[in-house]
């Protein structure tokens, strides 16, 4: 075990609240669910939380503070070779919860990730918070869930705090046989979430109850999987729209889609390729200020598939419409 103090980066007087302080910071940064697949990023958040757990305890502070010693020895609360509270030798006990147990204040951090699961989905972890009763996970959900609200059914295992030891991972002098010392004790449950209209990528939702126990709730920090056709810029949505050679020279009424439906729209005679239009109020609706957004879409003019004698005489005659070069303002040379 490193320094405690040296990983979290504290002076060794340093108050409380500065070490939480400063733990929160760093394992923020150094999340696993923020560096997926980064075993430098894991191993360096193992030694923030290892930190935290020393100095958090006032006993165990003390302890390191003269000793220099992270753990208590047999005759100060359990016996030489047995688990210790936290599960094993290291604060990250593993326990049938699966995956490392993350323990101290994590109630506003990402937790093991899980997807956005309907009907007879595979089952994922919402992590623990050890001494927190908060429950935190990702969740992903749709393109149409998160621009219009709607409700997303899931089924997850959530690690409940063990009632046998109370979370301890303790009974007595002994690993408890009922978590097997990892302190929580994974329940599934179904859960029908209510998305609200207008949440983007990292926006949160708060589920209440639904913590490792009744007074704690599950954090859900949302990601909105992409469309295939619109595309969204704060509270905008961006599309393109196809227009026949005939639309876009004479001009036409065209429906175009939006996330609300069809809306009919009018192109302008002369209309250039790439050119830019509005819907006004036609995005989404943001639900801190009331409002909506614009919807715009690019047209893009579309030639007909193959060629005919009649159609190269038209395009001939269409030819010489044009009353300047189309190419005259390319560089030409370097």
């Amino acid at each position: 075990m490193k320094d405690p103090y040296e990983v979290l980066g504290v002076d060794r007087n340093a108050a409380e609240a500065d070490i939480k302080k400063a733990y929160r910071r760093l394992a923020r940064k150094y999340h696993p669910d923020v560096n997926p697949g980064d075993t430098t990023a894991q191993k360096r958040f193992q030694e923030i939380a290892s930190a935290y757990e020393i100095l958090k305890d006032p006993q165990r502070r003390r302890l390191f503070d003269q000793t220099g010693q992270t753990e208590f020895p047999a005759e100060g609360g359990f016996p030489h070779g047995a688990a210790s509270p936290f599960g094993t030798a290291s604060p990250f006990g593993q326990g049938r919860a699966g995956g490392f147990r993350y323990t101290g204040d994590l109630s506003d951090l990402f937790s093991d990730l899980f997807s956005n699961m309907s009907g007879a989905s595979p089952e994922r972890h919402v992590s623990p918070f050890g001494d927190d009763e908060d429950s935190a996970a990702p969740l992903t959900i749709s393109f149409r869930d998160a621009v219009l609200g709607g409700t997303v059914t899931f089924r997850a295992k959530i690690p409940r705090r063990c009632k046998r030891c109370d979370g301890s991972g303790r009974a007595g002098r002994h690993v408890c046989p009922a978590c097997h010392g990892a302190g929580s004790v994974v329940e599934s449950e179904k859960l029908s979430v209510r998305i609200p209209a207008g949440v983007d990528t990292g926006s949160k939702i708060r589920v209440a109850g639904k913590g490792r126990s009744e007074s704690g709730d599950l954090y859900l920090s949302l990601s909105v999987e992409p469309h295939p056709y619109f595309r969204r810029d704060g509270d905008d949505i961006l599309a393109e729209v196809p227009l026949t050679v005939e639309e876009a020279y004479a001009g036409a009424e065209i429906d175009v889609p939006t996330i609300h439906g069809p809306v009919r729209a009018r192109i302008p005679p002369a209309t250039q390729g790439n050119q830019r239009f509005r819907l006004k109020g036609k995005g989404i609706e943001n639900t801190r200020t009331g409002t909506a957004g614009d919807h715009y879409y690019r047209v893009l003019i579309v030639m007909p598939a193959g060629t005919t004698e009649e159609g190269k005489r038209l395009a001939e005659a269409f030819g010489r419409l044009y009353q300047f070069d189309p190419r005259r303002d390319l560089p030409w040379s370097l």
